[in-house]
This record gives C-alpha cells, sequence and structure tokens, in this order.
C-alpha cells in the first residue's frame, strides 16, 4: 500500500499545472497529515487496475468473429428477395390487367409482357439498329442504249455522183484523171499547206527602237560623283518608257512554193476525195436570187459527210446561199486551194465547175 500512495503522489504532483501549485512552503506536519485524507482515490483507481490491457485488446477479435459470422451472401440475397417480391406483385397485378382489357366496350387486346432479359435484348437490338448505317440498296444497272452510227453516203470511187435536188442519182460523170487521179504525197500537201497558211499572215507587227523613241538624248547626270550607277539617254532600253531591243518590226512571212507544186498539190487533195467517193455533182443547179433554205435542203437530202465544200464558177447566187451554212463552206474553182479541199471531207459542185476542173 505504501507504493501505491507514493505512485499516487507523484502522480497527483504531475497532475497539477505549475501555476496552481503554491508559492509558499507548507510544514511538513501538514503534508504528512493531508496524506491519510487523500488515501480514499486508490479506490476509484482499483477498478482500472482490474481491466488488464491484454483483456481490452481481446475485444477486437470477438468483434472479427462477429462480423465473420454473418457472410457476405446473406447481404447480397436482399436484392433477389426484393426482385422475386416484385415479381408477385406484377403477377397480381396482371389478372387485374387482363380482366380491365376483357371489359365489354374494349376492342384492344391484352398485350403478352416478355420477361425482363428479353425488353432489355429488344432495347439493344433497337440501339444498334440505330447506331448501324442504313444499307443502301444496290443501283439497278443502267439501261444499255445501242446508238446506231450514221454513216454518211459515197459515190463511185474515183467518179463524180451527178444528183438531182431531192438527192437520189441521176448518173455518174468520169473524171480527169490529171486533176483526179494523182498519188497523194504528205511532204508536198504539208509544204503547200504551211505556205498557204503562212501567206494569209498580215505580219504587222512593229515596235520602236531607242532611236524612233521620242525623248532627250541629254545625259541624265554627271558620270562620277554621285555614287550612283552611270547612265546617258532616257530612251535606253533598260530604262521604263525607252525603246526595245529586237522587237517585231513589220515583216512578210511568205514561203516561196513553185507553182508546179501548188497546182500538183491541189490535184492530190481532190483524188483523195475522189477515191473516196465524196464528189458530188448537183444537177440544176441555178439560182437566180440566193436562198439558203434551198441550198440547205439540196446538201441535207444527199446526206454527205460534213464539213462540205460547195465549188463554183460565175455563179454568185450560190456562193452566197452557202454563207449561213455552220457546216459547208463555198470556194470559187480559181481560188480553190489544197487547204479548204483537205478541211473539207465532201465535194459538191455545180456543172459549171465541173467542166472548169475537167479542163483545165
Amino acid at each position: 500500500m505504501a507504493a501505491d500512495e507514493s505512485k499516487n503522489k507523484v502522480d497527483e504532483a504531475k497532475a497539477v499545472p505549475k501555476a496552481a501549485r503554491p508559492r509558499a512552503a507548507k510544514p511538513k506536519a501538514d503534508a504528512k497529515a493531508a496524506k491519510p485524507a487523500k488515501a480514499e482515490k486508490p479506490a476509484k483507481a482499483a477498478p482500472k487496475a482490474a481491466k488488464p490491457k491484454a483483456e481490452v485488446k481481446t475485444e477486437k477479435p470477438v468483434k472479427a468473429a462477429r462480423k465473420a459470422a454473418k457472410p457476405k451472401a446473406e447481404v447480397k440475397t436482399e436484392k433477389p428477395a426484393r426482385a422475386a417480391k416484385a415479381t408477385k406483385a406484377e403477377k397480381a397485378e396482371k389478372p387485374a390487367k387482363a380482366a380491365k382489357a376483357t371489359e365489354p366496350g374494349t376492342t384492344a387486346e391484352p398485350e403478352a409482357e416478355k420477361p425482363a432479359r428479353a425488353r432489355r435484348t429488344r432495347g439493344a437490338k433497337a440501339k444498334a439498329e440505330k447506331a448501324a448505317p442504313p444499307v443502301k440498296a444496290p443501283r439497278p444497272p443502267k439501261p444499255v442504249v445501242e446508238r446506231t452510227v450514221h454513216e454518211p453516203r459515197h459515190g463511185r470511187a474515183g467518179a463524180a455522183t451527178l444528183v438531182d435536188e431531192r438527192g437520189a442519182e441521176v448518173a455518174t460523170r468520169d473524171l480527169v484523171a490529171t486533176r483526179f487521179a494523182v498519188p497523194a504525197d504528205v511532204n508536198t500537201l504539208h509544204l503547200v499547206v504551211r505556205g498557204e497558211q503562212a501567206a494569209r499572215r498580215r505580219g504587222t507587227a512593229s515596235t520602236k527602237t531607242r532611236g524612233e523613241v521620242a525623248g532627250s538624248t541629254a545625259k541624265l547626270f554627271r558620270q562620277k560623283g554621285t555614287g550612283r550607277a552611270r547612265v546617258g539617254s532616257v530612251k535606253s532600253p533598260i530604262r521604263t518608257g525607252g525603246g526595245t531591243t529586237f522587237g517585231p518590226k513589220p515583216r512578210s512571212y511568205d514561203i516561196k512554193v513553185n507553182r508546179k507544186v501548188v497546182k500538183k498539190a491541189l490535184a492530190m487533195a481532190l483524188s483523195n476525195r475522189a477515191e473516196n467517193g465524196n464528189v458530188f455533182v448537183a444537177a440544176g443547179l441555178e439560182l437566180e436570187t440566193p436562198s439558203t433554205r434551198r441550198l440547205n435542203d439540196l446538201l441535207t437530202a444527199i446526206d454527205c459527210a460534213a464539213p462540205v465544200l460547195v465549188v463554183t464558177q460565175d455563179e454568185p447566187a450560190v456562193s452566197k446561199s452557202v454563207r449561213n451554212l455552220f457546216y459547208a463552206e463555198t470556194a470559187e474553182v480559181g481560188a480553190l486551194s489544197t487547204e479548204q479541199v483537205l478541211r473539207a471531207r465532201s465535194l459538191v459542185l455545180t456543172e459549171k465547175a465541173l467542166d472548169a476542173l475537167n479542163q483545165a
């Protein structure tokens, strides 16, 4: 007991703060007399000593044992139980709904309720169908349209076909061999056609040199001392507004081609059209006044390959009638060129023009 009293004194001294301790020294007799009065506290400390620390620590295993006694499966089984209750309630409601649907005056039949799994799968399928891109139906094949290519009319090879105003063949005319039976030479035809095209060029392009430009010939500034490049006249080609170096000047683009070569090339072109049967002669084509409609009807009735070259001989009415036809061209016998004959696929001659070509 003495040991317990000494421990209690030490604890009480530690528990009392320093500020609350009395500064005046108490006599030893009073301190010893106070000891029996404070001896009542060990009774209160007895219960604390009665509970050993080991017993306090043993509470946790007991709680763990209680928790282990409650399996987790029991907690999870609550949801199926609720679901079971819900299904029972639904089953109880089904007869009531069926009775309402079968009452007199109602036409709609009761729909059978599907289980939850079926409804989920149906909703998933609907979502998948919405998310999936729409499948386009294959286009039907385009109908194959057979296009018939119109073959233009051809006459007898090496001869001229004489036709009337309705386009019917009347007879055939023989052609002079010197004009309509000459073998073709590509080099000769190319030279003559190039010469004809070059002769049509006017060659009037012109520029001014530094001597022809209007301006002063004085030196702009002194040669040295300015720090700039030396410069002379304002008309220098390197300055704005100055002359042009090696610019175009009026010239002739003519190519010298011999007359015999030109005549031979024209015969080659006429021979090629006659060889393919594309030479026609319009019989009785005499017009007092120009008539584009009449000439258009004639060329349509002949049904020859376009473009068409109509050759005349001192027949201005016929020449004027062809001017407004986009697929036809006209030329006089004296001014007939190799380029015109090669550009046209068919030749339509008047009777006067045929006689003039045969005699030439």
